[in-house]
């Protein structure tokens, strides 16, 4: 993590390429399949599309045998609960869905599914979590986890594609190129507070 914080810390977002912008957001990030003793999916307004199939799929496949959703009130509703009904309609069990409904950005989904995770299964008992996010938004998401989550836990990455902010076409669209730009300076701005906090 130090080596990308040190990376990320010196860029300028305003003159980034676009090859620069794929290797930072989506290079060498896939899904090593180990089994995992949960499946973390941070919500958001449209995390139910995507990320929630995925995360199904997924504990379906027997990477794991719980799915925390994580998400809390936008203004309009909790991002979680969404997802938790599908999940539950897609058959996986209410005992196997945890979801934390305080959260309101990326770093409190980290900070407060953690603690949600200690009350249910124990920080502990707990080796390797999945990750089950936006491809996009992957890095920061480890990023945050890694920074916050007890050093002995490892991560299995499970990077969800959308439609319009793929590795492959996101500049050819006006939202998937918000989107990612959004997420590099977000990762800029996050690094700082990194280094600021040592």
């Amino acid at each position: 993590m130090v080596a990308i914080v040190l990376y990320l810390s010196e860029l300028d977002q305003e003159v980034i390429s676009k090859k620069l912008i794929n290797d930072i957001l989506f290079k060498n990030i896939s899904d090593d399949g180990k089994p995992c003793d949960c499946i973390f999916v941070p919500a958001s307004r449209t995390g139910n599309k995507f990320r929630t199939p995925g995360a199904v799929k997924q504990y379906f496949l027997g990477r794991s045998s719980k799915i925390l959703f994580s998400g809390g009130y936008n203004g309009e509703f909790f991002e979680s609960a969404p997802m938790k009904k599908t999940a539950l309609e897609r058959g996986v069990p209410e005992k196997d869905i945890i979801a934390e409904t305080k959260s309101t950005n990326t770093k409190e989904n980290v900070i407060e599914s953690l603690l949600v995770l200690d009350h249910y299964i124990g920080l502990l008992n707990i080796n390797r979590i999945m990750i089950c996010t936006a491809f996009y938004h992957m890095r920061r998401c480890h990023l945050t986890l890694q920074k916050y989550a007890p050093p002995w836990i490892e991560y299995s990455f499970h990077p969800v594609l959308d439609r319009t902010t793929r590795p492959d076409n996101w500049w050819k669209y006006k939202n998937g190129s918000k989107r990612v730009h959004n997420e590099i300076k977000g990762l800029i701005h996050y690094v700082w507070i990194i280094r600021s906090n040592k």
